[in-house]
């Protein structure tokens, strides 16, 4: 209940503090501790810090409402009931989880079902006063400890212990109300649209999948699953994205999702959905990629007909706050004003603008631009990208049968607005990776270690046996510069190899590999990792390490078709490339396919000696260096 006040707070023009905190925890097994915290803009500790202190005291003095205790018990309730659902689908690591509580701090663990059912039978008779007076215990001053972290920079002052002392004191003499808590009595939809008609339908019986055009023009992929018994997961994607936008309004068009999440939906504020929602596990969000925009989510099957209304309202109906707007120029504002001390945000930014060839999506946000940020623009490109359904596909995987599902899609997928036909296709932006050799070293940071990344020019297509190939070369590449930089030589902290891509975009896809070492050991390991890569190209990789990385991903593929997201994000992808969606299925084959003659073939044709980059990040020379 602290956090949705705080979270409210902080959405408010004159909020002091730009995000706001209460939490539980220990600092050894007999401490146990409850903390408040605050992340504030430079200078602006006294304000957050003060923020704070009244928030505490309004909860000491006057408790929390029956409306915000009975949202908070909404969602307990709702977490115990997913749990015990999944009771015969939990995975490994919960259990783990639990037996090392039991072990270590003696946490009972009677197990879901018994904690399901006390929390049925407890929650309903916790009081708010009993609440009220916890709270009270919690934020009692007698043994309170304050610690403030600044940046240390010109114009910043930092507090002394006794101005943190005096802004307390203060604070404790504000005279506080109780709190005012705002739920908006509206229904999610006021009025539901008329459903749409399946004009075919159609089905991959080895895959599972029924496939339903709607009138709009909007195809459903749709697998029932029981991999889980609570969770039902979508999509619903469409080519284009920020590759439509004119470079110079990148920006915009990049946050135009993001400030869309921001200001609500549906007429509806964003913290009156999340009323609205109290208990409802249900969400949907849009999303707008280089080339593609979307709306995904998640439900129980309970409450997917709430999470397809989301969908709805986030498609026809995006907030446009000007309170939103000015909630996410501030947050960024803050998350740039100290960027350039940051020695892996100049380094990433670095390794971006070099393999992009200095391209402009590649380019980061500046406080000036952010001061500039067009919210017409904003919300223009969004209405743009979200204007037709038929450049639309919907997928759906999880725990639903097909005759219940077709018509909630039916009514709030296929009546999206639509002109009839697909009209929105992704553009070529012009990404390209440098054509040469780039070496670039960047001086940040007081810390005596380094950070290297060797990208090697790699951009094949999609083509499923291609892509195996490949991550079968990393996979070899990875495990034998470990073994060798890190257990032979002892030199390096982490190593790691993986191709990058901007599928559909082409043009800058490389094969990266990323390691940390001391800043004394750079040199003679970018030469071991560049001599290890052309013992590859000659020798090629030995029959162990092959088997080793085909062992590996045939454990992940096996796991993957178990998992609900794995399937919705490859019928994602199979349908945006035009394959054969049978393809899902064969991996296997595939991965057997892989040999140690076509992994060296690889290695000669994906690591090019002649068009490569190297960027190191090392520590900043000292006076005295």
């Amino acid at each position: 209940m602290l956090n949705d006040r705080f979270e409210e707070i902080g959405r408010r023009p004159d909020a002091t503090f730009l995000d706001a905190g209460a939490s539980g925890g220990a600092i050894s097994p007999d401490v146990a501790t409850f903390t408040l915290g605050a992340a504030v803009q430079d200078g602006h500790i006294p304000d957050g810090l003060t923020s704070v202190v009244v928030e505490s005291r309004r909860a000491l003095q006057f408790g929390f409402n029956a409306s915000e205790l009975d949202r908070a018990r909404k969602w307990m309730m709702a977490f115990y009931e997913r749990a015990y659902n999944e009771r015969d689908k939990t995975e490994s690591g919960s259990y783990a989880q639990e037996y090392l509580n039991h072990f270590l701090e003696g946490e009972p663990s009677p197990g879901i079902t018994y904690e399901y059912r006390l929390v049925q039978q407890l929650m309903p008779r916790v009081t708010g006063e009993e609440v009220s007076g916890l709270a009270r215990r919690l934020l009692d001053a007698d043994s309170r400890v304050v610690l403030a972290v600044t940046p240390q920079k010109p114009g910043v002052t930092v507090p002394t212990d006794q101005q943190l002392r005096d802004t307390i004191a203060s604070a404790e003499k504000v005279a506080v109300t109780p709190w005012t808590d705002t739920a908006t009595t509206a229904p999610l939809m006021a009025t539901k649209p008329e459903a749409a008609a399946v004009t075919s339908r159609r089905e991959i019986a080895e895959l599972g999948v029924t496939v339903v055009r709607l009138a709009n023009g909007v195809e459903a992929w749709l697998k029932p699953t029981d991999f889980k018994n609570d969770q039902v997961v979508f999509a619903l994607s469409g080519e284009g994205g920020t590759s439509l936008a004119p470079p110079e309004d990148y920006p915009e068009a990049s946050l135009a999702s993001v400030y869309t999440n921001l200001s609500g939906a549906g007429g509806h504020k964003a913290l009156e959905l999340q009323k609205l929602l109290a208990g409802k596990l249900a969400s949907a969000s849009p999303s707008v990629g280089l080339s593609t925009q979307g709306v995904s989510g998640s439900a129980s099957p309970a409450e997917l007909e709430t999470a397809l209304q989301l969908l709805y309202e986030e498609f026809t109906a995006p907030g446009d706050d000007p309170d939103a707007f000015a909630l996410l120029k501030k947050q960024l504002d803050a998350a740039l004003v100290n960027r350039d001390q940051s020695p892996q945000a100049v380094f990433g930014e670095k390794v971006a603008a070099i393999n992009s060839s200095n391209h402009y999506t590649s380019k980061p946000l500046t406080v000036a631009r952010v001061d500039a940020l067009d919210r017409a623009k904003m919300t223009a490109f969004y209405r743009a990208c979200f204007s037709n359904a038929s450049d639309f596909t919907f997928f759906m995987v999880g725990a639903f049968k097909i005759d219940d599902a077709v018509p909630l899609i039916a009514r709030y997928v296929g009546s999206l607005p639509s002109t009839g036909g697909a009209a929105s296709h992704f553009k070529d932006v012009g990404r390209k990776f440098p054509s040469e050799v780039v070496k670039a070293r960047v001086e940040k940071g007081r810390e005596p270690r380094s950070q290297t990344v060797i990208s090697f020019f790699a951009d094949p297509p999609p083509d499923p046996m291609e892509q195996e190939r490949i991550g079968a070369a990393t996979d070899v590449l990875e495990t034998a510069l470990r073994d060798m930089l890190r257990e032979d030589l002892g030199q390096t902290y982490t190593v790691s190899v993986g191709l990058q891509q901007s599928l559909p975009q082409r043009g800058d896809g490389r094969i990266v590999i990323s390691f940390g070492s001391a800043p004394e050991n750079v040199d003679s390991m970018v030469q071991r990792v560049l001599g290890e890569v052309k013992r590859l190209q000659t020798d090629g990789p030995s029959e162990t390490l092959v088997a080793r990385a085909k062992e590996a991903a045939l454990r992940a593929y096996e796991t993957s078709l178990k998992q609900n997201g794995y399937w919705l994000g490859r019928l994602q992808s199979t349908h945006m490339y035009a394959q054969d969606p049978l393809l899902i299925l064969r991996r296997k084959d595939r991965i057997e396919a892989v040999t140690a003659g076509n992994v060296k073939d690889i290695f000669v044709k994906y690591f090019p000696t002649e068009r490569y980059t190297v960027v190191t990040l090392v520590p900043e020379k000292t006076q005295q260096e």
